[in-house]
């Protein structure tokens, strides 16, 4: 898949699924997920966060329509995070296929508290 759109469904649909593999699996070799924990950088580093954080029906995503500009894609989420409703707003740079970038942006000081727990790399 190397449609920018096609690869944030399937990182939604993932997410939604609590799969944490086939969320990671999207992600470049050297690609980097700012959250307000602060930057993970490489695959290995992402995929533990997602291990960390994932699990089905934990978090439901009910991203908007996206705003596309060639490989760069925005997203307003609705999340559902065991039971918590939170506002997000992610920006991916999709290349070759693969997430390279992905910046998550809590829209409340609330809601990025989230980011505590399940957006860091528990090998740190």
């Amino acid at each position: 898949m190397t449609n920018p759109t096609e690869v944030v469904d399937a990182y939604f649909a993932g997410v939604k699924a609590g799969d944490a593999n086939a969320v990671a699996a999207l992600f470049a070799p050297d690609a980097q997920l700012i959250n307000a924990k602060g930057t993970l950088v490489g695959a290995n580093a992402i995929k533990r966060m997602y291990q960390n954080g994932l699990a089905p029906g934990a978090m439901t995503p009910s991203p908007r329509p996206p705003v596309v500009n060639g490989d760069h894609v925005a997203v307003e989420i609705d999340l559902d995070a065991n039971g918590v409703p939170l506002k997000l707003g992610d920006f991916f740079t999709i290349r070759d296929g693969k997430i390279q970038t992905l910046t998550i942006y809590s829209l409340t000081p609330t809601d990025a508290g989230l980011f505590d727990k399940v957006g860091v790399d528990p090998a740190q």
